[in-house]
């Protein structure tokens, strides 16, 4: 790969100045990608994370603050007027030119190489956004090293540590795009350490999947009641803001305003503390806000409802889906995408 086909990380910056910029409000995916997002740039540049949206059903701002005032980390908005990041498939054939396709505020991986899910799904963005961050950062100065420790929620986060054995062409050509193979990345050390083993990393990630699993979820907050039990093995990295009926859960309603229910929020904050030590990261609470949030529900659905369905996605029907001007959207299969319909005001 030349140099001309890897990114360019100043002229990214030049693009989206706001992605350095300090005393932002952000918004954040309730998952480890997003956590460790916030983390960064609450430790970093003084930001704020204000609420939480979980790319399709539920939308969490803190009361008074407009979304377009915030910086959405770990989700990519469909609209021109909105800042995020992110690094979903949402680009189903780079030769149309639909209607709607918002994205020139958003800093998204695979639109930056031009992929498309058509041509290019094999080839999608194989990390997390926490990835993408840490070398943008490092380019302006503002991180230099990581952690020894920081190996394992980086491995982690996404699926990373499945995806390198999974995908292992497509992580090695992503890996030489971001410029992670230099020995200068910030990231070098965790991907291409010529002291790493197999070994020492299936040992390290153990032990973080076992503290994951500490944090697991011992029921849920539905109805003004905290209901124990439940399917909520392997939950110790998330925020769950609806169940799979789309009932709000882990929310308590006041005066119109909503915050996350007091165990769910020790819950999940104990989790963020626990990737901020490994990071050294440290978690502010004064920056993070966990109640008076307005809240916004929104239409989720999928082109077509089952990926193996008939008609598959197509040009026609892609159209049709960006013609309803979709918020957010991510293939998650070749013939499949999800979608998210709704305003965030």
């Amino acid at each position: 790969m030349s140099p001309s086909e890897q990114i360019d990380y100043s002229s990214l910056i030049r693009t989206y100045p706001w992605i350095v910029k300090r005393n932002q409000n952000c918004i954040l995916s309730p998952d480890s990608d997003g956590f460790l997002c916030g983390l960064l740039a609450t430790h970093l540049l003084n930001w704020k994370v204000v609420g939480f949206y979980d790319n399709g059903k539920q939308l969490l701002i803190k009361h008074g603050i407009s979304a377009k005032e915030c910086i959405f980390l770990d989700a990519d908005i469909n609209r021109e007027d909105t800042r995020s990041i992110g690094h979903h498939m949402v680009t189903y054939n780079k030769r149309l030119s639909p209607p709607n396709f918002n994205y020139k505020n958003c800093i998204q991986a695979n639109i930056l190489r031009g992929f498309d899910g058509k041509n290019d799904f094999q080839r999608k963005y194989p990390f997390g956004t926490i990835h993408l961050l840490l070398g943008i950062f490092q380019h302006v100065d503002l991180i230099t090293r990581l952690s020894a420790s920081a190996e394992w929620p980086l491995l982690f986060t996404d699926g990373v540590w499945n995806n390198l054995f999974g995908y292992t062409e497509n992580c090695l050509n992503w890996i030489t795009y971001l410029k992670i193979d230099t020995k200068k990345h910030v990231l070098y050390d965790i991907f291409c350490s010529e002291d790493l083993s197999v070994y020492k990393t299936m040992q390290g990630l153990n032990g973080f999947l076992r503290a994951r699993d500490s944090f697991d979820a011992k029921g849920y907050y539905y109805k003004n009641k905290y209901e124990l039990g439940g399917r909520n093995k392997r939950t110790g990295d998330k925020l769950r803001l609806s169940g799979k009926n789309k009932d709000l859960i882990n929310l308590e309603k006041k005066n119109d305003l909503y915050s996350i229910h007091f165990e769910e929020k020790q819950r999940i904050e104990s989790f963020v503390k626990h990737m901020g030590h490994l990071a050294e990261w440290e978690y502010l609470p004064e920056k993070w806000a966990w109640d008076d949030f307005e809240l916004f529900t929104f239409e989720k659905s999928a082109l077509p409802q089952n990926a193996t369905s008939k008609p598959a996605l197509s040009n026609a029907s892609y159209e049709e889906l960006m013609s309803k001007n979709p918020l957010s959207m991510a293939m998650t299969s070749g013939n499949q995408i999800e979608y998210t319909l709704g305003n965030l005001s």
